[in-house]
């Protein structure tokens, strides 16, 4: 059951090079750990990136203080805050949330420039933290994709980015997008690889569970799909940590990058190609892409650490 509270917290002073370990402030949103949060291991990372995103579109709608359907560009085209980067960091693995746990949910979001927002959401449950710094840009649809777009002249003198550097994670998604050296000292490898995967799958993404109601592959489906191809891949491989127990339970996610280039049309198939799967004394690395069927369009990189776990159940 949610204590979810309407008012959401900002921040003290950020940190745009990954926040600090200050409090976290009050008032907060709260809930209680039940089956919809969890998947068969914990913690459900899909839930906890819907969670971030709400957390995300909400702050932005308030800042703008407009609903969501009313973030408009100047020619009154509805504008979507479109996910452009993810960079996720937990304490523990969320193998170790259980149910009737407490979690507690801050968010900070700022603009960084006239069509982009830089979100920093918390979650603690007890001493523990997961962290999620979310890049996003306002993009209207058009036929074949999307087009990031600047806000209407009404909303855009409520949306100024502060003085200073841009944070991190925006040259980062940038390098990323243009295939140019990410230096970065966790995702940066794996984005300068090239050459031939170790194996993929073709998945067609469904409708009822993918995509959302504005008819786009939602950002958290990426995760959901590269993990499910990476545990289907790693079992034909030959690559997986334990004889006797299923990925999902053998190991757990303790930091994720994903970088974002192109949505999918409702109906077409997409890739997923396994390229990493380093194992080394406390847990495993691996890097999975996303591309378009049809004509072999990256879509997203999603690079992932994960700590072996003992759960089995």
């Amino acid at each position: 059951m949610s204590l979810a509270l309407v008012t959401l917290p900002v921040f003290g002073p950020r940190n745009t090079n990954g926040g600090s370990r200050d409090a976290l402030p009050a008032p907060m949103r709260r809930l209680r750990v039940g089956m919809p949060h969890l998947d068969a291991a914990g913690l459900s990372e899909n839930w906890l990136f819907r969670h971030a995103g709400e957390l995300q579109w909400e702050a932005i709608a308030e800042r703008l203080g407009v609903t969501s359907d009313q973030i408009r560009c100047e020619a009154g085209a509805r504008l979507y805050p479109t996910v452009v980067a993810v960079r996720a960091r937990y304490d523990a693995p969320l193998a170790q949330v259980r149910e009737n746990d407490v979690l507690e949910s801050a968010v900070e979001v700022v603009p960084c420039g006239r069509s982009t927002a830089h979100g920093r959401i918390v979650v603690a449950n007890g001493g523990q933290r997961f962290t999620l710094e979310l890049l996003t840009t306002f993009a209207a649809r058009e036929p074949g994709g999307l087009r990031t777009a600047p806000l209407a002249p009404s909303l855009a003198r409520r949306w100024t980015p502060p003085p200073g550097p841009p944070p991190v994670i925006v040259q980062l998604a940038k390098a990323a997008r243009r295939r140019e050296p990410v230096d970065d000292p966790f995702s940066g490898a794996a984005l300068a690889r090239d050459g031939q995967p170790l194996g993929s799958v073709t998945y067609e993404p469904s409708p009822y569970a993918d995509y959302n109601g504005a008819g786009l592959l939602y950002f958290a489906s990426y995760v959901t799909i590269a993990d499910s191809a990476e545990r289907q891949l790693v079992r034909r491989l030959g690559l997986a940590v334990s004889d006797s127990k299923d990925w999902a339970l053998a190991t757990s996610a303790v930091r994720r990058d994903v970088y974002y280039y192109e949505n999918l049309p409702l109906g077409a198939s997409l890739v997923a190609s396994l390229y990493q799967v380093d194992r080394d004394r406390r847990g495993v690395s691996t890097h999975v892409r996303l591309s378009r069927a049809e004509d072999g369009r990256p879509m997203a990189d999603v690079i992932a650490r994960r700590r072996v776990t003992s759960r089995t159940a």
